[in-house]
């Protein structure tokens, strides 16, 4: 009876495969041993996310519609609710990829239109994904940005009487943005380095918040996050007056794998 259950799935599968048309990929993985199960949806919401071995790796992706998610997938990211939906479903399916398995997270909208195109892009960088395995091992993705605050600058401004006065106390009272000799955050800056295993600049997507001053990407292995915190906190506690700091995470290693996906 099992058997029979495992021939029918195979087949379905079979058939699915045959009729997609596209492999939408998720991330690489290190052969995995035993089986993992995926329970994020795919993009599409629909098919299944498996593990595909090529070449020695395990490639984590699921067998989508060729028109929607290759030929026209230009087209349907101008669209902002497929956008948003999709793009959600895609960061949902990685992020639990991530939390079993050390995963080189794929950009959205990676896709391949055969097996062949698929197992020559995991080939030509198969050196260097085994390279970024080493580096991303135990170890995930922490967002830092800090912001700098001012009360009694915004009270200034809100006593204005007119237009004009408004303007000319907001242009007074405008809170620069932190130079990069401003000793407090390079020394967050250095401390925050000195338990992770590599950083990265932020990126242009957070450069127009209102008074951002700093913000990177650390990749921190599990086992120092506790010092990665008390490296926050000390800044938090000893500033906690002239600034805001957020941090997000933990991520998928998305800014510390380079090309891969």
């Amino acid at each position: 009876m099992a058997t029979a259950v495992k021939k029918k799935a195979a087949k379905k599968k079979a058939t699915r495969r045959a009729t997609a048309g596209a492999i939408y990929l998720y991330g690489i993985s290190q052969p995995v041993k035993g089986a993992v199960e995926i329970r994020a949806e795919a993009v599409d919401g629909i098919a299944a996310i498996e593990a595909r071995r090529v070449d020695g790796l395990d490639c984590w992706i699921s067998w989508m519609d060729r028109g929607e998610y290759a030929d026209q997938l230009a087209e349907n990211m101008e669209n902002l609710e497929w956008l948003a939906t999709i793009g959600v479903r895609h960061q949902r399916a990685v992020a639990e990829l991530a939390s079993k398995v050390n995963v080189l997270p794929a950009r959205f909208g990676t896709v391949f239109l055969s097996d062949e195109s698929l197992a020559v892009h995991v080939a030509s960088g198969k050196k260097s994904i085994q390279s970024v395995f080493k580096k991303i091992a135990g170890a995930e993705e922490w967002g830092v940005k800090v912001f700098r605050v001012s009360q009694p600058a915004r009270a200034a401004i809100a006593e204005a009487v007119s237009g004009t006065d408004y303007l000319k106390r907001k242009a007074q009272t405008a809170l620069p943005r932190a130079k990069e000799a401003d000793p407090a955050l390079q020394a967050l800056a250095k401390a925050l380095a000195a338990v992770s295993v590599e950083t990265a600049p932020g990126g242009k997507a957070s450069s127009g918040q209102p008074n951002l001053v700093w913000h990177g990407s650390f990749l921190v292995r599990r086992a120092d996050q506790k010092k990665f915190a008390a490296a926050l906190k000390k800044f938090t506690t000893q500033f906690s007056d002239g600034y805001n700091v957020e941090c997000s995470g933990p991520w998928p290693p998305y800014s510390f794998v380079g090309q891969h996906g």
